[in-house]
């Protein structure tokens, strides 16, 4: 059908997400529409991949028209529902008001954004597909699938050279979720053959959906308009970011969007208790692994943030010493090797760690400070954001000193310390410090957790605004008292 057909194959889908977000999420939530058209368009990626999975042995052009068609479906009745409870869930227009200062930095930060994702627009539909990982491994199986027609399986290479059948392919990174793979398959079917520049429109929607679902929490969060805008243009300028936009085919984008808005929406049901919110969380932290091996650790680290939301401080503390002493216990006692359902085996020992899903890690300290020193704070990838990260968590734990009842601050804290605990044993306790030598990987392992950096930046901001405001108040009533005696 041509670029018709990758029109389809990109609205439909993500209109059936918006409106059952919407109706997902319900009246009277503040910005409820933005995190709607983020959030759902993940849930359409999500139900996308899983449609075109199972219809498969359809063939792949039967399997897409199906999935279309079910997605078409879908919207339809959401928009049905939807519009029969419109003047509930939309309420009045906003009367317009002469614009303040803050109106036009507004306006200004927006047009930079449009204008930013208008560029990127541009380099997705000019460049060739370039990025080294969308070569071997995520484009290099869509491009296959596509060409072919089915879902052929990609085994290792032992496999394939036992297979009589030849129906079977290999890459270096076969044990790799196919989900990035799928997404840019999706739109090419649309298309109806092979498009570089019909693959990688999924990743200019991600960004949009990221902005989007940031910026709609950063409102649900409390957030006044420009101080929300701010921040989400904060994270979508970020260099790397763009980056893997303009150089579309990277799975980290993907990664750093469904695990940050995932974790954001835990921080949401910490503070307020809203299910919906729960949901969400849960939700995006199992499609995590399904993107990025390492998806499964990240989601992992969600757990002690829960942990130290709803547990005393108490418990938390001792969980945390039993976490740490834990392994060093279990290496002193000659190592561990387990089996658990849907992770595989994994092997403790002195020397080594081995995860099925993730690879063989030798252990033993590495001196990676001056490439983790650069990529955070000399290289251009983060703006002033690697400077910030350290003050701000120093900041944070004085803040929960002052106040032990901020739930949001403790689920917050552990999952930012969380991320700085695993990076650093990630790069300087094994043989991963490879990556951060090369400088290969740590740019981008870093970037699956800016969204949630940023929003932290952001609550904690709030947070001291809210203490100065309260400050400020009680000062005024006790100026009032001292007048009036």
């Amino acid at each position: 059908m041509g670029w018709g057909g990758v029109v389809l194959a990109i609205l439909i889908p993500w209109l059936s997400g918006i409106v059952w977000m919407r109706l997902f999420l319900g009246a009277g939530r503040a910005a409820v529409w933005p995190i709607s058209l983020g959030y759902g368009y993940f849930l359409a990626a999500f139900v996308s991949v899983v449609l075109l999975r199972l219809l498969s042995p359809l063939g792949l052009p039967v399997a897409f028209w199906s999935s279309m068609m079910a997605l078409g479906l879908l919207a339809l009745l959401g928009v049905r529902r939807l519009w029969r409870g419109w003047p509930v869930g939309f309420g009045a227009l906003p009367r317009p008001k002469a614009l303040s200062w803050q109106g036009f930095v507004y306006i200004g930060l927006l047009a930079w954004l449009l204008a930013r994702f208008g560029a990127l627009a541009l380099e997705i539909w000019w460049e060739p597909l370039t990025p080294w990982d969308a070569w071997t491994t995520w484009a290099l199986r869509a491009k296959a699938w596509s060409e072919i027609g089915w879902l052929a399986p990609f085994v290792s290479p032992a496999d394939w050279l036992q297979d009589p059948s030849g129906h079977s392919y290999t890459i270096a990174a076969w044990r790799y979720p196919d989900t990035i793979s799928l997404l840019a398959l999706w739109p090419t079917l649309g298309y109806g053959s092979w498009s570089e520049t019909a693959a990688n429109l999924p990743w200019l929607g991600c960004i949009l959906a990221l902005g989007l679902g940031f910026y709609g929490q950063a409102r649900a969060w409390g957030a006044e308009p420009l101080p929300s805008l701010v921040a989400t243009w904060t994270l979508l300028s970020l260099p790397l970011l763009d980056t893997q936009v303009a150089l579309a085919g990277y799975a980290d984008i993907w990664m750093a969007s469904v695990f940050g808005l995932g974790a954001i929406a835990l921080f949401q049901w910490v503070r307020s208790g809203d299910s919906r919110q729960a949901i969400l969380a849960l939700g995006f932290a199992l499609f995590s692994p399904l993107l990025k091996a390492e998806g499964l650790v990240w989601a992992i680290l969600l757990v002690p943030a829960l942990l130290a939301a709803t547990l005393s401080a108490r418990s938390a503390a001792l969980l945390a010493v039993a976490a740490t002493i834990g392994p060093v216990l279990v290496v002193a006692a000659g190592g561990l090797a387990l089996t658990l359902p849907w992770i595989g085996s994994i092997e403790l020992s002195s020397s080594q760690i081995k995860i099925s899903m993730l690879g063989q890690f030798e252990l033993g300290f590495h001196d990676s400070w001056a490439p983790t020193a650069n990529s955070l704070l000399v290289y251009g990838n983060w703006h002033l954001l690697g400077y910030l990260l350290f003050p701000a968590i120093a900041v944070g734990m004085f803040t929960l000193a002052k106040n032990l009842g901020k739930r949001w601050l403790w689920a917050q804290l552990a999952l930012v310390l969380g991320s700085v605990i695993a990076l650093f044993f990630l790069f300087f306790m094994t043989d991963a410090y490879r990556w951060a030598e090369q400088g290969t990987s740590i740019g981008r392992l870093l970037l699956h957790f800016m969204p949630v950096y940023v929003f932290y930046f952001l609550c904690l901001w709030l947070a001291w605004g809210q203490v100065g405001a309260e400050r400020e108040t009680a000062d005024s009533r006790q100026t009032s008292v001292v007048h009036s005696g």
